[in-house]
C-alpha cells in the first residue's frame, strides 16, 4: 500500500470514528435524557464507552500506520485486536448493567478499572511477546543467511560449469553436482563461531570459479584436462570443509 493510500485509509477511519462518537453523544442528548443531573455512574460509563470506541477504531489505524501487513509478525498482531475487542465488549456489558440495575457507583468504577487493567496487562504481555517473536525471527534469518549464500554460490558455480562444452568437462560437472548435494544437506544455518568455516568454503568456491574461467579459455584438450583436475581437487577440498563445518556446528550447539 502506497503512503498516499495509507494516509487516505487512516483519514477515513478517523472520520468514521468521529461520526460514530458524534452520533452516540447525540443519541444520549436527544433520547437518553441528556447530560444534566447525572451521577458518577453515568460519567464513568460514558467516558469508558468513548475510550473503548476510540481504542477500537484506532486499531486499524495503528495497523495501517505501522505497515503491519508487510511484517512477519502480522498474524500475531490480531491478538492485540482481540484484546481491544474484548475490552470494548466488557465496557458494553457494564453499560447494560448500569442501565438495567442499581449497582452502586463505586462498583461501576471498580469494574471499569478492572477492565482497563485487563487491557493494559494483556497489551503489555502481547508487546513483550511480539518483541521476542521479532527478535527470534531476526536471529533465525541471520543464522540461515550464511548457509543460503553458500547454497546460492554453489548453484552459481554449477551453472557456470554447465556451460562447459568440452566432453572433458563432464568430470567437473559431476563433482560439482556432488558438492551441490552435500551443501543442500548440510546444516541450514550459520551460528556464531562458524564464520571461519563458511569463509573457507567460499574461498574454495571462488577458486573453482577461477578455474572454470580458465577452462573456458583453454587452448587444447590437455589444458582443459588440467583445469578440470584442478576443479575436481577444489571440490574435494570444499566437501571436506563442509564436513568440518558440520562437526564444528555440532560442537558449538
Amino acid at each position: 500500500m502506497s503512503q498516499e493510500n495509507v494516509k487516505r485509509s487512516i483519514g477515513i477511519q478517523l472520520l468514521i470514528m468521529a461520526a460514530f462518537i458524534g452520533v452516540f453523544l447525540a443519541a444520549i442528548s436527544l433520547v437518553g435524557g441528556g447530560f444534566e443531573n447525572r451521577g458518577s455512574r453515568f460519567w464513568v460509563t460514558l467516558i469508558s464507552i468513548i475510550f473503548a470506541q476510540v481504542l477500537w477504531f484506532n486499531v486499524p489505524v495503528w495497523l495501517a500506520a505501522t505497515d503491519a501487513r508487510n511484517k512477519d509478525s502480522f498474524p500475531f498482531q490480531f491478538t492485540a485486536v482481540t484484546f481491544c475487542t474484548m475490552y470494548a465488549a466488557g465496557v458494553f456489558v457494564m453499560a447494560l448493567v448500569v442501565v438495567f440495575t442499581d449497582i452502586p457507583s463505586p462498583w461501576v468504577t471498580l469494574a471499569h478499572l478492572i477492565l482497563l487493567f485487563f487491557l493494559a496487562a494483556s497489551l503489555g504481555m502481547y508487546s513483550m511477546a511480539g518483541r521476542a517473536i521479532d527478535s527470534m525471527d531476526a536471529a533465525d534469518k541471520r543464522d540461515k543467511a550464511g548457509h543460503q549464500q553458500l547454497v546460492l554460490h554453489v548453484q552459481a558455480v554449477c551453472d557456470r560449469a554447465s556451460m562447459v562444452e568440452s566432453p572433458l568437462g563432464k568430470a567437473a560437472q559431476t563433482a560439482l553436482a556432488e558438492l551441490k548435494e552435500a551443501m543442500q544437506y548440510a546444516t541450514g544455518e550459520s551460528i556464531p563461531g562458524s564464520e571461519g568455516a563458511d569463509a573457507e568454503i567460499t574461498r574454495h568456491l571462488s577458486q573453482i570459479e577461477g578455474f572454470l574461467v580458465d577452462l573456458e579459455g583453454a587452448a587444447d584438450d590437455e589444458a582443459v584436462q588440467g583445469f578440470v583436475d584442478q576443479v575436481v581437487r577444489e571440490v574435494k577440498l570444499a566437501k571436506m570443509a563442509i564436513d568440518r563445518r558440520e562437526k564444528l556446528i555440532l560442537s558449538l550447539r
